[in-house]
């Protein structure tokens, strides 16, 4: 019966991809095939927030600047060829690339990165990404291609910004032609350019004839999403896949032993934790929160949960994120939890703790929350459990609620599950810590911390200013202001056993822009 239904599952796969496995074979020598768990949302640069988006953005456009890699050590020319900046720090004049020109034959100039500029700090455009460019005062073309930024304080975050992929290059010709459609019909100055997007079925993107750097290795990239973490597995056995991202522990441990297909794991800039609501109790007392990091087994949830593919924290900052520092672990000691909670309700706390959670954006999100419930009923408090499907999680927890003292988070609930991978030290803890930020959803204002933002936001000396944002990073760890840290995430991939080239970053990134197929 167990060979029947997996022969079945062999069929319904085949059956699905069948169109996709006559693209891979008629390509066989210059396409590739990546496959992961969810669909892309838009190819507009200035709107995603999703990295299965951005894998594909990072294909087609450029920015002004980049990082040299993924230490984030330093930012190097990519659009720009040179930039200077004024005594106080507040005008930068950048040199741009000349005869650099967009996929639609639209030429790249100060005018074009003019307009790019002025419509994400548009507020009628909606992007999610606006505020990270609130230091822009103004964008001026002194000429063909001379820009110059003005900021409103000294800023040395401004090129860490134009280093990210919502700040990539668009045409202005395709953005007027296409108006709010531009999603589905992307077009940068990148080593691919774009074919086409079926929704749910796969985006196709061909190599740029007329890109100004260094080709691209395969004629075609081609992504899918592929939902089911069993099916992904399946594509790249039957080779109807290159390459399969979003893996699961099981997955990973049925690869390690199979030989047709290699398994890559990197780390992750990503963390899971809880966030907790601090306007209320029981988390508005600084005792229950450590209570709760005191109840929680990290290491058995990295173990047995996650099967080893997974590391305790040691930091509020994982591997690759920007500035980080390292801590020892908390400490699993439900005793000395139960003591904390009986210190400040010595009869116990009279009401129900409300967890709620995603299921499926993280790795084994519900598992690992269904196991925190069960230590924090171990210590004595009553719990609540609610799943949420992650479109509709999001959508309550960002949504404005007036009145409910958690930025735009929500009052019906104690504490939620919520990951990041951004691996820029500003945006990571400006948006969850700064009082009053949209993104702060659980209510933490701190003075000390919003100094220490508000210091390194105009500390030209890089240095420096790393140095306040590991002033914050011992905060959050030593005191427990909001969240409670689960585990670091590691990423892991399916690849053909003849696949080379590839890079893989801590926040999610995947470049196949080098990738090939080897004999």
């Amino acid at each position: 019966m167990k060979h029947r239904s997996i022969k079945l599952m062999l069929a319904m796969v085949l059956s699905i991809t069948t169109a996709a496995l006559d693209i891979t074979l008629a390509h066989a020598d210059t396409a590739l095939t990546y496959v992961q768990g969810t669909d892309i949302d838009t190819l507009d640069p200035a709107i995603t927030r999703s990295t299965t988006s951005q894998i594909v953005i990072a294909h087609l456009f450029n920015q002004l600047v980049m990082w040299d890699g993924p230490q984030l050590k330093k930012i190097v020319p990519d659009l720009a060829e040179s930039w200077s900046t004024s005594a106080d720090g507040k005008s930068w004049l950048f040199n741009l690339r000349t005869n650099v020109k967009f996929q639609d034959g639209t030429i790249f100039n100060a005018a074009a990165v003019k307009f790019n500029l002025d419509r994400i700090r548009n507020p009628k455009l909606g992007s999610p990404n606006r505020s990270y460019f609130a230091d822009i005062e103004s964008v001026t073309a002194p000429s063909e291609f001379v820009l110059e930024i003005k900021t409103k304080r000294p800023s040395p975050v401004l090129l860490e910004t134009l280093a990210q992929s919502w700040a990539a290059m668009s045409s202005p010709t395709a953005i007027q032609k296409y108006g709010r459609a531009y999603g589905h019909h992307p077009v940068g100055t990148g080593p691919y350019e774009f074919e086409s997007w079926i929704p749910n079925d796969r985006t196709n993107i061909r190599r740029n004839p007329t890109y100004f750097g260094q080709p691209a290795s395969a004629d075609e990239l081609i992504f899918r999403p592929v939902p089911e973490d069993w099916a992904r597995v399946i594509e790249i056995k039957t080779e109807n896949a290159d390459m399969a991202g979003d893996l699961s522990p099981e997955s990973a441990s049925q690869i390690k032993i199979d030989g047709k297909v290699s398994l890559t794991q990197v780390p992750s800039s990503y963390q899971v934790f809880f966030e907790l609501n601090v306007t209320k109790p029981p988390f508005d007392d600084v005792r229950i929160r450590r209570a709760v990091n005191l109840a929680i087994d990290r290491q058995a949830i990295v173990s047995k949960v996650l099967m080893g593919y997974g590391k305790v924290p040691t930091g509020p900052f994982p591997e690759g994120t920007q500035g980080r520092r390292v801590f020892s672990p908390e400490a699993f000691d439900p005793e000395a939890a139960r003591k904390l909670i009986r210190d400040v309700y010595p009869k116990g706390f009279p009401g129900t703790v409300v967890i709620w959670t995603p299921s499926g954006r993280y790795t084994k999100d519900r598992q690992v929350a269904e196991v925190v419930q069960g230590y924090l009923n171990a210590v004595g408090l009553k719990t609540e459990f609610r799943v949420w499907e992650w479109a509709s999680y999001q959508k309550t927890l960002y949504r404005p609620e007036t009145g409910k003292g958690t930025g735009k988070g929500t009052n019906d609930a104690n504490m939620w599950l919520l990951g990041t991978g951004i691996n820029v030290a500003d945006i990571r803890l400006r948006r969850k810590l700064s009082t009053g930020d949209p993104s702060n959803l659980t209510g933490y204002s701190n003075p000390r911390v919003d100094h220490l933002l508000e210091a390194a936001a105009t500390e030209m000396n890089y240095d420096k200013r790393l140095g306040y944002y590991g002033d914050i990073q011992e905060i959050l760890w030593k005191e427990a202001p909001n969240t409670i840290p689960l585990f670091d995430e590691v990423q892991l991939f399916g690849t053909r056993k003849n696949l080379q080239g590839f890079t893989v970053y801590d926040d999610g990134i995947v470049d196949l822009k080098r990738a090939v197929l080897t004999k």
